[in-house]
């Protein structure tokens, strides 16, 4: 068990390119499906790492556009393999899956049918390159499972005084789960800085905007859904956070 996070030891056969085999001892990172109900409905079943899945379901449900705040959750059970959370209010699930497609679909230059508009976001803070550089080396530091087996992700969100910070098999589920501890404890997205180890398509840079967050930058790549979601919401997108330099592909 590695920072909340099970990690698995299994035996491996390496194989070289000379012909040589070796048996070895590896570790691989545990995957486990946590099914979300809502309102004792069957909402989605998401593929995770274990730990963390309260914020997982909360974090999933608010940058999903199901919850606005954390006041419509009445209540939230943890079970096996599962979460149940009770809203004071009645949802329609499918309405708003499409409503998160027309949201993607009209920041990438299409217009469908609905009337969705891409929200945007408060500048609460700027960008700041000394301070991309400090959180992607923490993301990197802390990322112990990625070390250890290379099947994980981890994100980071920078509240001011304090850092929330995961790790999953899934680049968006580590995304979740820090917007759903910071969501949790109360804190001001709108003066947040989100960072990731994956790469930032449209519903990862969408998830962002729904929290409010206002710079987002990556290790990896954006994707051009991405840029053109942040360029639509007003977000600073930065990629390729390595070592001295960095590329900005947005800044209102």
């Amino acid at each position: 068990m590695v920072m909340g996070l099970s990690v698995q030891g299994v035996k491996i056969r390496r194989v070289y390119s000379d012909g040589r085999e070796e048996h070895r001892d590896d570790e691989v990172a545990e995957d486990v499906p946590v099914c979300l109900f809502v309102n004792g409905e069957p909402y989605r079943t998401l593929i995770a790492s274990p730990g963390m899945v309260e914020e997982l379901a909360v974090g999933h449900l608010y940058t999903e556009g199901f919850i606005s705040s954390l006041g419509e959750v009445v209540e939230l059970a943890v079970k096996p393999n599962r979460v149940d959370v009770t809203l004071g209010r009645e949802i329609n699930t499918f309405e708003t899956q499409m409503a998160t497609y027309r949201l993607l679909t009209t920041a990438c230059g299409e217009a469908p049918s609905g009337g969705s508009k891409l929200q945007r976001v408060s500048p609460g803070v700027g960008f700041d390159p000394t301070l991309i550089r400090t959180l992607i080396k923490a993301l990197n530091d802390r990322s112990s499972v990625f070390k250890a087996t290379g099947g994980t992700h981890s994100a980071i969100l920078h509240a001011g005084s304090k850092d929330f910070f995961a790790e999953d098999v899934g680049r968006h589920n580590a995304l979740d789960k820090v917007i759903g501890a910071g969501l949790m404890d109360g804190v001001d997205f709108s003066g947040c800085v989100l960072g990731s180890s994956g790469r930032l398509a449209g519903e990862m840079v969408l998830k962002a905007v729904r929290a409010g967050v206002p710079v987002v930058f990556s290790v990896s790549a954006p994707l051009l859904s991405g840029i053109r979601v942040a360029e639509g919401a007003g977000v600073t997108l930065v990629g390729f956070v390595r070592g001295n330099r960095m590329n900005v592909y947005t800044q209102p």
